[in-house]
């Protein structure tokens, strides 16, 4: 398989987006017939203020004198309800069709309650591409980065898959607690796959930002305790009770989401505002950092590019080259997933080259 070795090739990282994310602006037309497009804050006898777009990452606040608009474009409601649906992106990753549901639920929801919308054209297009993706995915294939690929993998192949599949996942993961959630599944099914060392790297930058987190978490919480022990105190005791009440209620809530991620048994839970999660996080962050800053990545790395150029030279028929490689490959990583396979392609091209050098000093024979 292509894909599979690896891996001197880098992978996409992120969405594919299926449409350009964008806002449906509205806009303001002035009196000298310049059109200003962007989102309307509002609008009084005085002024008008609009929010536009100065670059891809940057919004400002615009007020113009009303007197000096000649015409107000505002946004439908279609329009605005289908500016969720424009920002769904298609998955680059999907390994189980349960990713598409909830895009296909919001998108179907916008096609109900809009059915005479412009934007209905845009809007089957995208369910009609999920709900395809989805098919393929439930009929056993695989999306790794954008490439599709067939689910019927087997032995080192499956793990190389699996190990794509996971360290996709942790790129394109929104948190660094959802990075290290993917890594442990990598860990502990495909630690001897050639995503291993790049995922390795990745987990110990996404904990150094769980620190971070985990750091502004605890302050928010310190600050919202004191807040309440302070509101409670100046409080009347009939509003003593009712805020009694619903700090309970919001310490229950946090306190289901702790359990419901306990009984899936993760290693690494979201961060909770919750001083004992955040506590556990914390000591997690320390001890896995400092196990994963023993592992010897460089040689697992140079092990795997060793025997990606191994299966290049066994291809093009350099075997004398690919098997100094292949013993390169296994003393710096003995475990790698597809040594074995690699050795055996190798006897395999290794005999066929010398029952074809026999078939030779046969024919040249008198």
């Amino acid at each position: 398989m292509e894909y599979l070795l690896l891996m001197g090739r880098p992978f996409l990282v992120g969405l594919l987006a299926l449409v350009p994310a964008f806002s449906f602006a509205e806009s303001i037309e002035l009196q000298d017939g310049t059109k200003v497009e962007g989102k309307i804050l509002s609008v009084t006898s005085d002024t008008v203020l609009i929010e536009v777009q100065t670059s891809p990452t940057i919004r400002e606040e615009k007020s113009y004198p009303r007197a000096d608009v000649a015409k107000i474009q505002r946004a439908t409601q279609d329009d605005v309800a289908f500016e969720e649906v424009a920002a769904i992106s298609i998955p680059a990753t999907a390994d189980g069709p349960a990713i598409y549901d909830a895009p296909l639920e919001r998108v179907r929801s916008f096609m109900k309650s809009y059915a005479y919308s412009k934007h209905m054209p845009e809007a089957r297009k995208l369910a009609a591409t999920l709900e395809s993706e989805r098919g393929r995915v439930a009929g056993g294939e695989v999306k790794v980065d954008g490439q599709w690929i067939s689910g019927a993998a087997a032995g080192p192949d499956k793990s190389e898959l699996g190990g794509s599949i996971q360290l996709s996942k942790m790129k394109a993961a929104s948190d660094p607690a959802a990075s290290l959630m993917a890594f442990e599944v990598l860990e502990k099914n495909y630690a001897t796959s050639s995503a291993y060392p790049t995922a390795v790297k990745l987990a110990r930058e996404s904990i150094g930002k769980l620190r971070t987190e985990l750091l502004r978490a605890k302050a928010d919480l310190d600050r919202r305790t004191r807040e309440q022990e302070q509101g409670l105190q100046l409080a009347s005791a009939d509003r003593r009770v009712l805020m009694e009440q619903g700090i309970a209620q919001e310490k229950a809530a946090v306190q289901a989401q702790v359990d419901r991620a306990k009984q899936t048994g993760v290693k690494w839970m979201p961060v909770l505002p919750d001083a004992k999660v955040l506590d556990e996080l914390s000591k997690l962050a320390d001890t896995e950092d400092l196990r994963l800053s023993k592992v010897d990545i460089d040689n697992m790395s140079a092990g795997v590019a060793a025997a990606a150029k191994a299966k290049g030279q066994i291809e093009s028929g350099q075997l004398a080259e690919a098997k100094t490689d292949l013993e390169q490959a296994g003393k710096l990583w003995p475990q790698y997933a597809l040594l074995a396979s690699l050795n055996e392609s190798l006897k395999k091209a290794e005999k066929e080259a010398a029952d074809k050098a026999k078939e030779e000093a046969k024919s040249s024979k008198p």
